[in-house]
C-alpha cells in the first residue's frame, strides 16, 4: 500500500506514534540472587541455603544453615536489578550533560560507541523485581525439604542502532540514504511461583564428619508458575530517506506485532472493530484504554510448571585455626545447577495483532480549502489531525488481529557452575553461569562472579564482590547486616563503575526478616 503525507509530520509520528502505540499497550533476571550473593558478585550456586536455595541449587537445602533446622522467612527476600547495554549512564553523561550540540557527525560518533560500528548492532535493557513474601525449610541429616512462593516483574526493551540513530538525527539523508533497520521490541511478564524444594545425600566416602569427609548433596525444586501479566511487542522495519529538503523521498518498510491478554485485548479488539470493521474514522486508539483495561493486572491469566535442580559435592578438608580467621572447619563445596526452566500459557483472552505496510513519501501537499472547512483555518489543529488520524491510525494504527488460543512464554535458564571455599570467618566464592536467552535481565553472554565475606564477631558479615560479562560491564558489589544463629537483616547492593562498555548494572537486596532455630 502507498501513502504520501508531508515530511515534518512522518519524522514525528514515526517516533511518537508507534512508540506511543506500544507504550499504551504495555505499561523484568538470571540467577535468583539474595542479599548475601548479591553482595558477593551475584553467584550462589555452592552457598545460597535455606529455602533460597529452591531458586538457586535446590541441593544446597542440605547445606547447615548456622547449625539450625529450620528455615522461616517472613518478606523473606526482595531483590531488584536493572540494566544492559541501552542503559548506559556512562555515555549519556558524557554527551548529553554538558551542553554539547548534537550535530549529525557527533550524533553518528554516539551511536557507535554505544552499539558499535556495525549497521546491525542491536542494544537492549532489562528489570528484574523478586520478592519472596514467605519461605520455609528444614533440613535433617539426610534430606532436606521447603517451601517457597516467589513474585515476579521480568521486563526488557531493545532498539536497534537505526532506530537510535533516528532518534538523534530526525530523517537524515546523510545518516538514511541507504536502507537502514528500524527496530523496537519490548516485554513484560508478571507471575508467581509457588516452588516445592526436596534435596538427599546421594554419596559419602565415610560415615563421621571428620577431615577428608566428602559427600555429594542433588535437590530438585518443581514449581508452579501462575501468570498475572502479559504483553509483548516489537518492530522490524526499513527506512530510507533520499533527496534533500522538500524533495526528500521517504520510504519506511514496516511490520509489527501485539500480544496482549485480559483486557488488554479487548482494547486492541474494539477498536479494530470500530474503526476497521464499521468504518468509524472519529475514533482513535486512546479512546479504548482507561483504568478499567488494566483493572485485570495481578488476576490470574496463565498457568504453567517450571524446575529448578542441582547438585552439590562437599569436602571437608581440615580444621584451621589462625589469629584472624579464627577456627573452624575448612570446608570446600562445588555445585552445578540448572534454573528457571519452563514456562507459562496464558490463555485468558489472549490477543496477536499485526500490521505490515510501505509509508512512502513524495513532496508535500496542502489543501487550504480543507483547512479553513474542516479545522477552523488553524494550519496546527490540521497537523494534529494528520498525527493522531492519518497517520497515527490509517497508516501505524493499521493493525489487524490473528486467532491465537494462548501465549507460551518462557522463563529465563541459568546454568550456572559454583565454588566456595569456607575456613573460620573467611570464605571465598566463584560462579561462572551462562544464560540460554536474553530475556529481561538474562543473557547469553558468559558471566563469573567472585566475592569473599569475613564474619566479624562471627555476627556482622562484611561482604564484597566482583561481577563479570552477562548484560553489561564489570559490576563491584558490597554489603553488610547482622547474621545471627537465629536471625538475619542483611542487604546487598551491586553497581557498575563505568559503563561505557558494555552497559550499566544496578542491583539491590534485603534479607526480609529470616528467622532461624
Amino acid at each position: 500500500m502507498i501513502h504520501t503525507a508531508p515530511k515534518k509530520i512522518f519524522a514525528i509520528s514515526a517516533v511518537l506514534a508507534i512508540s506511543g502505540l506500544f507504550a499504551s499497550s504495555s505499561m523484568a533476571q538470571a540467577i535468583h540472587n539474595t542479599s548475601g550473593s548479591i553482595a558477593l558478585g551475584g553467584g550462589g550456586g555452592a552457598y545460597v541455603n535455606g529455602y533460597h536455595a529452591n531458586f538457586v541449587n535446590p541441593a544446597n537445602l542440605m547445606i547447615p544453615d548456622r547449625s539450625t533446622r529450620y528455615t522461616i522467612g517472613f518478606i523473606g527476600g526482595i531483590q531488584t536489578t536493572a540494566g544492559g547495554s541501552l542503559l548506559n549512564t556512562g555515555l549519556y553523561n558524557r554527551h548529553f550533560t554538558k551542553g554539547n550540540v548534537i550535530d549529525t557527525e557527533l550524533a553518528l560518533r554516539i551511536s557507535d560507541e554505544w552499539f558499535g560500528s556495525g549497521s546491525e548492532a542491536a542494544a537492549q535493557m532489562g528489570l528484574g523485581l523478586d520478592v519472596v513474601p514467605l519461605g520455609v525449610s528444614y533440613r535433617r541429616d539426610d534430606m532436606a525439604f521447603s517451601i517457597a512462593a516467589r513474585a515476579r516483574t521480568l521486563g526488557s526493551a531493545g532498539m536497534s542502532k537505526g532506530m537510535f540513530d533516528m532518534a538523534l538525527t530526525g530523517l537524515n539523508t546523510q545518516v538514511f540514504n541507504e536502507p537502514k533497520r528500524i527496530n523496537f521490541d519490548t516485554e513484560v511478564l508478571a507471575m508467581w511461583e509457588l516452588s516445592f524444594g526436596f534435596a538427599m545425600e546421594a554419596w559419602r566416602n565415610q560415615e563421621h564428619f571428620a577431615p577428608g569427609f566428602m559427600r555429594v548433596f542433588a535437590g530438585v525444586a518443581p514449581k508452579i508458575l501462575f501468570g498475572s501479566g502479559y504483553a509483548k511487542m516489537g518492530l522490524k522495519s526499513q527506512l530510507q530517506v533520499t533527496g534533500r529538503e522538500q524533495e526528500s523521498r521517504i520510504v519506511h518498510n514496516f511490520n509489527y506485532y501485539i500480544h496482549t491478554v485480559g483486557n488488554l485485548t479487548n482494547g486492541f479488539n474494539d477498536y479494530y472493530q470500530e474503526r476497521r470493521v464499521i468504518g468509524n474514522k472519529d475514533v482513535l486508539l486512546d479512546d479504548f484504554f482507561d483504568d478499567d483495561t488494566f483493572s485485570d493486572l495481578g488476576r490470574l491469566a496463565g498457568m504453567g510448571l517450571g524446575l529448578d535442580l542441582g547438585g552439590t559435592f562437599e569436602w571437608y578438608i581440615d580444621d584451621v585455626s589462625l589469629p584472624v580467621i579464627g577456627s573452624g572447619p575448612r570446608i570446600l563445596r562445588a555445585s552445578l545447577s540448572i534454573t528457571d526452566i519452563g514456562g507459562i500459557n496464558f490463555r485468558k483472552n489472549p490477543g496477536d495483532f499485526r500490521a505490515d505496510d510501505v509509508f512512502i513519501w513524495e513532496g508535500l501537499s496542502i489543501d487550504f480549502e480543507y483547512i479553513d472547512e474542516e479545522h477552523d483555518g488553524k494550519f496546527s489543529n490540521y497537523l494534529d489531525y494528520v498525527i493522531e488520524d492519518s497517520i497515527g491510525s490509517d497508516i501505524y494504527g493499521n493493525f489487524a488481529p490473528r486467532e491465537v488460543k494462548n501465549h507460551r512464554v518462557g522463563l529465563t535458564p541459568v546454568v550456572n557452575i559454583g565454588g566456595a571455599l569456607s575456613m573460620g570467618r573467611l570464605s571465598v566464592m566463584l560462579d561462572v553461569g551462562k544464560g540460554t536467552n536474553n530475556r529481561s535481565i538474562n543473557s547469553r553472554r558468559l558471566y563469573s562472579a567472585l566475592g569473599t565475606e569475613y564474619r566479624i564477631a562471627e555476627v556482622v558479615p562484611v561482604r564484597v564482590g566482583m561481577r563479570l560479562g552477562g548484560n553489561s560491564s564489570m559490576n563491584l558489589s558490597a554489603g553488610t547486616g547482622i547474621d545471627l544463629k537465629n536471625f538475619e537483616f542483611t542487604i546487598g547492593v551491586m553497581s557498575t563503575p563505568s559503563s561505557s562498555r558494555g552497559g550499566m548494572n544496578l542491583s539491590a537486596a534485603w534479607s526480609g526478616l529470616i528467622v532461624r532455630f
